[in-house]
């Protein structure tokens, strides 16, 4: 049984059609890439993956459970966690308090929500929270507040507070956007450790030499519509994909794709 799958899916805004008739599975543990032009529909499909937007048709499945009329919360209590493609941050709290924000979906109830963890300095919750910061290499930064940090650490400490939630699958949209090569190379470094404990990794991305590094399948969507699947070579050689991202007939520029 594959972890995600899309079956058929379609999503109108009015008479506009975003994403039409979509389908693809992801594998527990794979590490799979959505790509395509500029405005074909990927950052929609995400969004009707984690309940941001109801879907006009079809179904979405995760880990077995028909998730298509869930909301988010019971989605991300189920396993899907994601980050941005702008930064989602509470600037004006600590590094700290934002990674603790990510640990919501492991609360016990109410009484967990309400428990005063400021008044208790070796509350779990902190614990846990600098201990994850301390493991992704961003311990020094805990008692800083987010507005101060550079772009790229805001970034990680962005993915990090999504991966405290324990997800059995994490979306990354856009994740090297913005990142300078240095940082570019410490996300891939932090996605494949990440994926190493098992998670799943789906990543909306426009840098091919990134996707190509980390993600072992690629999808490729044009318009709405899904026009290639496989690996990046396979992608590479579709006559559709070179299509879509050089335009005109699809054999123009070939040697260049």
């Amino acid at each position: 049984m594959s972890l995600l799958a899309l079956d058929d899916v379609g999503k109108n805004f009015g008479g506009l059609v975003v994403v039409k008739n979509l389908s693809f599975t992801v594998e527990a543990g794979q590490r799979v890439a959505l790509i395509g032009p500029n405005g074909a529909g990927k950052s929609t499909v995400f969004n009707l993956i984690t309940g941001v937007y109801p879907l006009t048709s079809g179904r979405v499945l995760f880990d077995g459970v028909d998730i298509t009329h869930l909301p988010m919360r019971r989605r991300i209590g189920l396993g899907v966690a994601r980050s941005f493609q702008n930064i989602r941050l509470m600037g004006h709290l600590s590094v700290v308090e934002n990674i603790m924000l990510g640990q919501q979906p492991k609360a016990g109830g109410l009484a967990a929500l309400l428990t005063p963890y400021r008044l208790m300095p070796r509350h779990r919750w902190i614990e846990e929270a600098r201990a994850a910061l301390d493991e992704a290499g961003l311990g020094a930064y805990a008692d800083l507040s987010v507005d101060s940090l550079p772009y790229g650490v805001r970034k990680r400490v962005d993915l990090l507070r999504a991966v405290v939630a324990n997800p059995k699958m994490l979306l990354l949209d856009e994740p090297a956007a913005g990142l300078n090569e240095r940082e570019t190379e410490d996300l891939h470094d932090a996605l494949m450790a990440i994926a190493a404990k098992g998670v799943t990794l789906v990543v909306v991305e426009h840098d091919m030499h990134f996707v190509d590094r980390l993600c072992e399948r690629v999808v490729v969507i044009n318009f709405g519509e899904k026009i290639a699947e496989g690996t990046m070579a396979e992608v590479r050689a579709s006559p559709l994909v070179r299509e879509a991202y050089l335009g005109g007939d699809a054999t123009v520029g070939a040697g260049h794709a």
